[in-house]
């Protein structure tokens, strides 16, 4: 048995999601057909509510797009030209890191990357957050890092105390490094998020074609469905059965309907609840059939969600079937770790 699990960490801001992109698989396309046969045809999406309607009290962060930039709390510069306030005019790049941290390390280049690219249009900031070091001992920690990560080629700053975490990332409700802010040239934040996804909206707020509004429904929608997944957490601890089914049902057929790597993992969860009811084995269901779904019924690891989603809900015909073509579909080191689960379906079967 395969424990697909998506784990969101307050670190370094990181997903990680036990995924495979599956081998192709050897078996005729009318074989795997037949396993589809009826495959949801007798469902109907149950009511559920959206996000809106699950979280109607939910605000937005105290910094939000389009809300001033905070001024810039900077205690010392480890490279580059030392820049001390946001002048009206200039399009900033705020990005928040740590020496400890992996993901910003390798933004690093792609930081650079964009400096170069654009040149006085830009300024970038790396401020180094969340140290265990102090005074002296943390300068010269980020200055010997620094210093071996030549990459690093625009301005490098350590923040005041943590006066950059208090008055940016907490404000924010960014919870996870690396973050980056664009800050536009009316001193307001235009956009937040991962570095590496800030290509596209600084290309639109340097060039043109930035919809401000657009990004600020996108992002508030993903600032609902990381509230709605924390109190999923809390309901599944908390042995919250009711809540938990009304929250999994917005994030199944609302916030991540789209989204195979999540569904599998929340399908995962629900499936190990020990106060499982048929709704919530119900949801498991869904949730992992469209994730199937979403990857074309050929990863291995869905599949073997999906075979316990179909056994739990009675189908041990399909759960034997699915659970053989996740062992198909599976590198040769993971097989063995399949067969106990067809093993019990077999023998409950």
């Amino acid at each position: 048995m395969v424990n697909a699990m998506l784990v969101l960490v307050t670190g370094c801001a990181c997903v990680f999601a036990s995924t495979s992109a599956g081998q192709a698989s050897t078996e005729p396309a009318e074989s795997r057909d037949h396993l589809l046969e009826g495959v949801g045809s007798a469902r109907s999406t149950p009511e559920f509510k959206t996000l809106e309607e699950l979280l109607p009290n939910e605000r937005t962060p105290e910094l939000w797009i389009e809300s001033p930039a905070p001024a810039l709390r900077l205690s010392h510069f480890s490279r580059g030209e030392p820049i001390h306030s946001l002048e009206p005019g200039q399009v900033y790049i705020i990005e928040m890191w740590a020496t400890w941290c992996g993901p910003c390390i390798a933004a690093f280049p792609h930081l650079a990357s964009l400096q170069e690219k654009y040149g006085a249009r830009i300024s970038i900031i790396g401020v180094n957050i969340w140290e265990q070091a102090e005074g002296d001992a943390r300068v010269e920690l980020v200055d010997g890092f620094v210093a071996e990560h030549t990459e690093m080629e625009y301005t490098v700053a350590i923040e005041e105390g943590s006066m950059m975490t208090e008055t940016w990332m907490k404000p924010a409700g960014r919870n996870g490094i690396p973050a980056a802010f664009i800050v536009d040239a009316k001193g307001k934040i235009a956009w937040m998020g991962h570095p590496l996804a800030i290509d596209e909206p600084l290309d639109q707020i340097i060039n043109g074609g930035y919809d401000i509004d657009a990004v600020k429904h996108k992002k508030w929608i993903g600032h609902l469905t990381s509230v709605a997944y924390d109190q999923m957490l809390i309901a599944e601890h908390e042995n919250e059965t009711d809540r938990l089914l009304d929250v999994c049902k917005t994030l199944v057929y609302d916030a991540y309907a789209e989204s195979a790597q999540p569904l599998n993992a929340i399908s995962w969860r629900l499936l190990g609840y020990e106060d499982a009811t048929p709704g919530i084995l119900r949801v498991a269901y869904d949730a992992a059939e469209q994730a199937c779904n979403l990857t074309d019924w050929q990863d291995w690891m869905i599949l073997d969600t999906y075979a316990l989603a179909a056994f739990k809900n009675g189908d041990h015909e399909s759960a034997v079937n699915w659970q053989n073509k996740a062992i198909e579909l599976a590198p040769e080191a993971s097989k063995d770790e399949l067969r106990p689960q067809l093993e019990r379906f077999l023998e409950t079967g």
